[in-house]
C-alpha cells in the first residue's frame, strides 16, 4: 500500500508550500509514536519469577507459567471455538486497528493466518496505516512454513521461513539477513500458549531470534467483547529482555489481551472482540 499523495502530487490543485510539508510531518510523527506490536515496545516493570533471557537449553514447561492450560497439544479451532478469533486495535482508549486471526485445518497441517490493519487519522488526513500478514503452517505443534508481508506506511518488507530436516532447524530469512533457528521454536503471534515455554522468539519483523524472559503476574480481570462489555479473568503474563510486551490467557490458554507503549509512552491495546462468544476448551 503505498502513502496518500498530496494534493500537489495529483496535478489537480496547486497546494500551497506548507500543505505537502505539514502533510509529511503529520505522517512522520505518526509513524514514530506507533511501532508494531510485532517488535513488542511496552517497557518491563514490576518483579516475577523469570527465565533467564541467556539460559538457551532450560526451557519452562508453559504450564508451570499457565496452570491448567494444554499447551502442548493445541487443536486451535477446538480451542477458539472455530476459525476466527478477532481483537480491535486500541491507542490511548481510541480503535485505530484490527487483528484478526484465522484457523484451517488441512491434509498438510493447520494453517494460521494473522492480519493487523492500524489507520491512523490526524485532522482528518490519513497520517499512518501498518498493514501486516503473516501465514504458517503447523505440524503436531511445530512452526514448519512462515511467510510474513509488512507495508509500515509505504515501506515493504518480507519474511520467509522453513523448517529443514536435513539440519532439523528453522532457516528464516528477512530484512536482518538469514537465520538458522532451533526447531520447535515459536513467532511472536501470541495465540498457541506454548510460546510461554520458549526462551527465545522468531521476531516476524525482522526474522531474528530474541531471547525474552517470561512471568507469570498473577491473575486479572480485563475488559473484552464489542464496546467493553465483557468481564473475564486472565492471567497477566509479562515478555522482557530482547521482546518487551504485556499478554493475557484464559484459563484454557486462549490469547485474550495484549497491552505495550508505543515510542511516544502511548499505550497500545489489543481487546478481543471474540472473547464474549467463547466457550469452555475439550481438555
Amino acid at each position: 500500500m503505498n502513502r496518500p499523495r498530496d494534493e500537489s502530487d495529483s496535478g489537480l490543485q496547486k497546494a500551497s508550500p506548507v500543505r505537502p510539508i505539514r502533510s509529511r510531518f503529520m505522517r512522520t510523527a505518526a509513524k514514530l509514536t506507533i511501532l508494531p506490536v510485532f517488535c513488542f515496545s511496552v517497557l518491563a516493570h514490576a518483579n516475577g519469577t523469570a527465565v533467564s533471557a541467556n539460559d538457551t537449553t532450560a526451557r519452562p514447561a508453559p504450564q508451570s507459567i499457565l496452570p491448567g492450560a494444554n499447551c502442548t497439544d493445541i487443536d486451535p479451532v477446538a480451542l477458539y471455538g472455530g476459525h476466527e478469533w478477532n481483537f480491535q486495535i486500541r491507542r490511548e482508549g481510541s480503535p485505530v486497528g484490527m487483528h484478526k486471526l484465522q484457523f484451517h485445518t488441512g491434509k498438510d497441517g493447520i494453517q494460521v493466518i494473522a492480519e493487523s490493519m492500524i489507520n491512523i487519522s490526524f485532522l482528518g488526513f490519513s497520517a499512518y496505516k501498518f498493514d501486516y500478514r503473516s501465514e504458517s503452517l503447523w505440524q503436531n505443534n511445530q512452526l514448519m512454513k512462515l511467510a510474513v508481508a509488512v507495508d509500515d506506511d509505504g515501506d515493504k518488507t518480507s519474511l520467509k521461513a522453513r523448517y529443514d530436516s536435513q539440519s532439523n532447524t528453522l532457516v528464516a530469512t528477512g530484512p536482518d539477513g538469514k537465520f538458522s533457528l532451533p526447531a520447535g521454536i515459536f513467532p511472536t503471534n501470541h495465540w498457541h500458549c506454548g510460546v510461554l515455554g520458549q526462551t527465545q522468539l522468531l521476531n516476524t519483523i525482522t526474522g531474528r531470534p530474541n531471547k525474552i524472559n517470561i512471568r507469570n503476574m498473577g491473575i486479572e480481570k480485563i475488559v473484552a467483547g464489542n464496546g467493553g462489555k465483557t468481564r473475564m479473568d486472565a492471567t497477566h503474563i509479562q515478555y522482557d529482555g530482547e521482546l518487551l510486551t504485556d499478554a493475557w490467557y484464559d484459563a484454557d490458554g486462549r490469547w485474550v489481551r495484549l497491552a505495550f507503549k508505543a515510542r511516544d509512552g502511548s499505550q497500545i491495546v489489543y481487546r478481543c472482540l471474540t472473547c464474549s462468544q467463547i466457550t469452555k476448551a475439550p481438555r
